[in-house]
């Protein structure tokens, strides 16, 4: 037989390019792994966009009415509001207990001896009443909000002409904050926040279905025990399965950060409208480096857990079950990497999460030698138990013919 002229390393590859041979010829496994990530993005983009266009159409058009308490002490405030688009004021005598009972949707209060307060130099409050967690309420808050801030300022007018001063009118002077952040600057920050998590969702959604169908799948196409009867060992068996699913697993990573880069870095640049969600997501070849070589034992972790709960499932509908519980655990630690800025030292000891966190600090420049030590480290140690474990799993014919 073929597989006895084979060296021992040799087999292993075997076993390799037959897995990937299979899943090639799957295509599912081809759709998922290299046309899903192109169509993902891009559908996420215009749909975002025309969610976001439509809401604004939504808010142009949107009446909503402001009940005025205490008109009396600021008799312009009624027609002030009534100037402004989509807003009607209803002038009100109290403070109504149910915003939205009372057939308004914010209510602006001015406290009746307001201007006797300013004249004696006393602090008072006008303030705006409603409900951010409904629609309407916080459309009132952003039409009214901008009034408020000139009614501010006519108010320490009022205070100041009452203290003496001789202002007609108030200052032309402005205080207020402006992003000078590039585009490039912005890529970067949400390509350190995005692309460990996209990684961690691609590897785990690549890795699934060649993992489960080179272990059950073997099974119920009876097809394992002719692979059990060649000459290589069950570890050389399991290193090839492994590696096959390794090798879809980073095909998927790959595929998906390139799909996410032709997104937002050239196909929201062909479309004026979405000109806004363009990103200059630019990494250097040495960062790319250092993400890929993080990303391989995390992989290896991944791909050795999935083949291990193969070789225990005992039908290909549990095997997926399995596997879909792995995909959510994963996808829950990578979550995990949108946290805090400086994450806790035992963070980086978590399996996934400590791999997302190290390639968030490779993006952003802040790497710390304790940080990757242990990150690498414990995803090494894991991925070795995994890979025992699997091994011992698919020796054990008790466990991988279980009915």
């Amino acid at each position: 037989m073929r597989w006895r002229r084979c060296p021992l390393s040799t087999k292993a590859f075997a076993v390799l390019r037959k897995e990937i041979t299979d899943t090639l010829r799957d295509g599912r496994s081809v759709f998922a792994i290299f046309i899903f990530p192109f169509i993902l993005y891009p559908a996420m983009l215009f749909f975002s966009s025309y969610i976001q266009s439509k809401n604004m159409e939504a808010a142009r058009e949107l009446q909503v009415r402001v009940g005025v308490v205490g008109s009396e002490a600021l008799p312009f405030v009624v027609d002030s509001l009534a100037a402004l688009q989509g807003v009607t004021p209803v002038p009100m005598t109290a403070v109504p207990s149910d915003i939205e009972g009372s057939g308004v949707n914010a209510v602006l209060v001015i406290p009746h001896d307001l201007q006797a307060a300013l004249a004696r130099g006393d602090s008072a409050k006008v303030e705006l009443l409603y409900k951010d967690a409904e629609n309407k309420s916080s459309a009132a808050e952003r039409r009214v909000h901008p009034f408020l801030d000139r009614l501010d300022l006519m108010l320490t007018l009022d205070w100041a002409r009452a203290q003496g001063a001789h202002a007609e009118a108030a200052p032309a002077f402005t205080v207020e904050s402006r992003d000078t952040s590039s585009k490039s600057e912005v890529g970067r920050y949400i390509a350190a926040l995005v692309i460990p998590y996209i990684l961690i969702f691609m590897i785990t959604a690549g890795a699934m279905h060649t993992a489960v169908d080179a272990t059950t799948g073997e099974k119920e196409r009876s097809t394992l025990e002719t692979l059990l009867a060649t000459s290589a060992t069950r570890a050389e068996l399991v290193l090839g399965k492994v590696m096959a699913v390794l090798a879809a697993a980073l095909t998927g990573a790959i595929t998906g950060i390139t799909g996410l880069w032709l997104t937002f870095s050239v196909i929201a640049k062909a479309f004026p409208t979405m000109e806004s969600r363009t990103l200059d997501i630019a990494i250097g070849p040495d960062k790319l480096v250092l993400i890929f070589l993080t990303l391989v034992p995390v992989a290896i972790f991944l791909s050795a857990t999935l083949v291990a709960i193969g070789c225990f499932a005992r039908s290909m509908r549990e095997g997926q079950t399995y596997a879909t519980y792995v995909y959510m655990a994963a996808v829950f630690l990578g979550l995990g990497s949108f946290g805090e800025a400086a994450p806790p030292m035992k963070n980086f000891m978590i399996p996934i999460l400590n791999t997302a966190l190290l390639q968030r600090e490779i993006l952003t420049g802040t790497v710390q030698m304790a940080h990757a030590t242990a990150a690498i480290g414990v995803t090494v140690a894991a991925a070795i138990i995994m890979l025992v474990m699997a091994v011992r799993l698919f020796s054990n014919e008790g466990v991988l013919f279980r009915n």
